[in-house]
C-alpha cells in the first residue's frame, strides 16, 4: 500500500476548489449582467409608455384650458 500524501491532497484540493469557485463566480457575474440588461430595458420602455402617456397633461396646446394673466 502506497502511503498518502495528505498534504500534497489538501493542497490540490484547495486549488481546485479556487477553480471550482471563479467559474462558479464568472457564471453569476454573466446572469447578473443579463439580468441588468433585461431591467434597464424594462424600464426604458416603462419610462417611455410613462412619458407618452403624461405628456398631454403638460401640453400647453390646451387652447381653452389656458389661464390668462392680466397685468
Amino acid at each position: 500500500m502506497l502511503p498518502l500524501d495528505v498534504i500534497a491532497i489538501e493542497q490540490e484540493a484547495r486549488r481546485l476548489r479556487a477553480i471550482e469557485i471563479q467559474r462558479i463566480e464568472g457564471l453569476i457575474w454573466a446572469r447578473l449582467q443579463v439580468f441588468a440588461h433585461s431591467l434597464a430595458s424594462r424600464i426604458r420602455s416603462a419610462t417611455a409608455e410613462i412619458g407618452s402617456v403624461l405628456r398631454p397633461l403638460f401640453s400647453s396646446h390646451h387652447g381653452t384650458d389656458r389661464v390668462r394673466h392680466c397685468d
